[in-house]
Formats: structure tokens, sequence, C-alpha cells
């Protein structure tokens, strides 16, 4: 292969490596391109809704004095400012007094003003902004699932005349896709809530790119019921953040056209597997730190032989990011253990050390980062500065390699009759 670039935090490491195949998903001609008028795309989304009337014949019929619209948070790649730029258009200049802008940060920490100023653009300074707060005491109780899920809301949206939800369609490990009801559950919802629901994971359904008896994501879907948003908004992008589609209007019915698209978009199938995958976890804000960064892992690693080697490519800048992640890795050192744990005393963080291990149970794993070299030599993790110094390291003569840019944003599943 020719020279290529590979996103690392906020610039590009250059690879040449021979012999080596690109696995992105934009190789494969799915039919669909990403467009450079943004704007057009979501502009024709709010004018055609999906079963519902016009954002602007709702507010008009409506006349609320509170219109919540909730956003992606910091942890997220999401053109929110095109987002509003489109829906304040719609709504209108007489009802922006109105509007209150809702970070939706499920349990993660809250962004700093930078953070802020980085998603919301021009409106950072615009309309009123509210940061969700899972620990808040003011929550609001609005029922419990099926499943015995407790939900409890941010007080905010739920007693908002308007509710509008918006978000990007992308892959998710365990919910299947994001889009629509994450942003309610977990975006907006309580800790004992998220954790709740998230201990679905461990369902054989529970998993990327799936919807079909996926526990996890009805549990969301019903709770979001509880409290329903009046209009969602939802763009699918590409790995470069230009956006390919967007529905609006009805909740379900744009979850399920945007999962569609996302499908053809970022889903990739290999008819072979690879002894040594390097996967980008796509750049900053994606690989801010292990804990977001390790989807790209959960995305990719099923296309490595047994034993072979998954070299992850993330800056880390913020680091490991989340407490809990890091005690677990500590504490349950096998797979054995952590699944055990998961199953029996079900923590918000430690999920993501039980993909990890279930995923070392099967092959090695590498990390190119800034993260601290004793925490990851701890955890048996290989750790490196330069791809370079890691295939120097594991690599071995007559070996298949394959590399993904954008690893949060590629699903690589292996043919069936591999």
């Amino acid at each position: 292969m020719t020279k290529i670039q590979i996103p690392y935090g906020s610039k590009q490491i250059d690879l040449d490596i021979e012999g080596a195949e690109l696995l992105d998903v934009e190789e494969v001609d799915s039919g669909r391109t990403a467009t450079i008028d943004n704007m057009a795309v979501i502009r024709e989304a709010l004018r055609k809704p999906l079963s519902t009337k016009r954002l602007r014949e709702i507010v008009a019929a409506k006349k609320p004095e509170s219109i919540v619209t909730i956003v992606d948070d910091h942890t997220r790649d999401t053109p929110t400012e095109k987002m509003l730029d489109a829906l304040t258009e719609e709504i209108g200049e007489s009802h922006e007094d109105n509007i209150t802008l809702l970070v939706a940060c499920g349990t993660h920490s809250p962004p700093m003003e930078e953070d802020l100023k980085r998603i919301l653009g021009k409106y950072f300074d615009h309309y009123t902004i509210k940061i969700h707060n899972c620990d808040a005491k003011d929550l609001v109780y609005v029922g419990t699932t099926s499943r015995g899920t407790p939900i409890r809301l941010n007080r905010n949206y739920v007693e908002a005349d308007m509710k509008i939800l918006t978000g990007d369609i992308t892959l998710h490990y365990y919910a299947g896709f994001g889009g629509g009801r994450k942003s309610i559950l977990p975006g907006i919802s309580a800790r004992e809530t998220i954790k709740k629901n998230h201990a679905l994971l461990v369902d054989e359904h529970a998993r990327t790119a799936n919807l079909e008896l996926n526990s996890v994501h009805l549990d969301m879907f019903e709770a979001a019921a509880f409290a329903p948003p009046d209009f969602v908004l939802n763009i699918i992008a590409s790995g470069d953040g230009n956006v390919v589609d967007a529905y609006a209007g009805d909740m379900d019915e744009v979850l399920h056209k945007g999962v569609e698209v996302a499908k053809d978009l970022f889903c990739r199938e290999t008819h072979e597997l690879f002894d040594i995958l390097i996967v980008s976890a796509g750049g900053f804000p994606k690989d801010r730190d292990l804990y977001q960064a390790t989807k790209a892992i959960e995305n990719c690693y099923r296309a490595v032989v047994p034993g072979g080697e998954l070299i992850l490519v993330a800056e880390c800048r913020d680091g490991i990011g989340d407490s809990y992640f890091e005690s677990w890795m500590n504490d349950y050192a096998t797979y054995k253990d952590a699944e055990a744990a998961i199953r029996t005393n079900f923590v918000l963080g430690g999920h993501k050390a039980y993909y990890m291990r279930k995923v070392m149970n099967r092959l090695g794993l590498s990390i190119v980062s800034e993260l601290d070299a004793h925490v990851l030599t701890r955890w048996r993790i290989k750790t490196y500065k330069s791809v370079g110094d890691a295939l120097a390291d594991v690599k071995k003569d007559k070996v298949k390699i394959g590399i993904v840019r954008k690893g949060l944003d590629t699903l690589i599943m292996p043919a069936i009759n591999l």
C-alpha cells in the first residue's frame, strides 16, 4: 500500500507498511457519500419530518414557555452547532429566549468551558446552558421499565413545555447504535438508572450494530417513552465529521431510518483474518482517554486471528478517563474474573474492563499512546510511543497486517464462512 495517515489526537501519523490492507469503510462503495453542504441535509430533514408535523408547526400550536433541547457532550464529535443553526431557523427568533440547551453527560465528567465552546460555537453565549448531573438530588422519577429499571431524569427536561433531542446515530457496542432514546438514557438519567440499564449488556443480543432483541436498547426505548420528546433531529456522519444523512420527527422512526444508513456506512465485512491489526480510535475527541478509545478495540478485534495482535493507536491526553474502569482492570486480571464481577456486582466503568479482558482472552493487545506505561504493563498490555516500535516488537515474517483509521466508526465483521 502507499503511505497513509492515521489520526492520533489532533494530528496525523504517517504509516508506510508494505503489504498492509486498509479496512476503512470509505473504501467500500456503499452508494452514500458525505456532503460538503451539511446544512442542506439537515434543513431538508426538518422540512420533511417523519410522522410528525414540522417543528415550526408544533411550536406554533404549543406556544411553549420553555423549550429544552438535549445536545451531545464533549465525548462526541456531533456537528451540534450546525444542528442548532437549523433548529433555530425552524423554531423562529420569537422563541429564542425560551430555549435551554441541556448537555447529556450520562455518567461522564462535566465538560469544561473550552469543551462547551467547541461543542456549541456561537450558541455558548446565546442560550441558557445546563449540564446534566447524574447524581443531582432533584432528578424526577417517571416510571419503571418492564426489566426493572427505575427511570429518574433531569428535571429541566421533564418539566419543559417542549422537549427536543439532537445527536448522531453511530455504532454502540452494547446498545447497538447511538441516537434517539440514548439522549435520554443514559444521556440525562440518574446514575442508578444507567447502572441498571447497562447491567443488561451481558445479554447475547446486546452487541454492536444490533437492535433486534437487544435488552439494553429495548430498555432504553421503554425509558424514553415515560417522558417522550416532542421532536428529534439525528444525523449520520462519516468518520471525518461530514453529514451523510439526517432524519427528523418521531423518535422511533428517526432511529430506525438512521440505523439503516449507519449500517451501510459503518459496517465492513472481511473475508480474511489478520495477524496484526492497527486500529486508530479516530483522533481527538474520540481518543481523548482510554475509556472512550476502547470502543475501537471492541469494534475491530473480531478481524484478528486468535493469538494475533491488535495495536490500538490513541493519544489519551486525558489519561484513563474513569476511576472504576481503572480499578477493575487492577482488580480483575482475567476475563473469567471480570465476567463474574459484571454479573454479580455491576459497576459503571467496570463494564469497559469486562470488554477489554474479553478481547485480551483472545489476542494480544498493544497500545500506542501518551498513557503511563507502568499502568498498562501492570494490566499485561504492551505499551509503545510509536506504531513503528510496536510493529518491530510483534511483527514476524509473512504476517497479514490490516489498518483501520477510524475505529470508533468502523465495525469490522468476519464473513460467516470464516
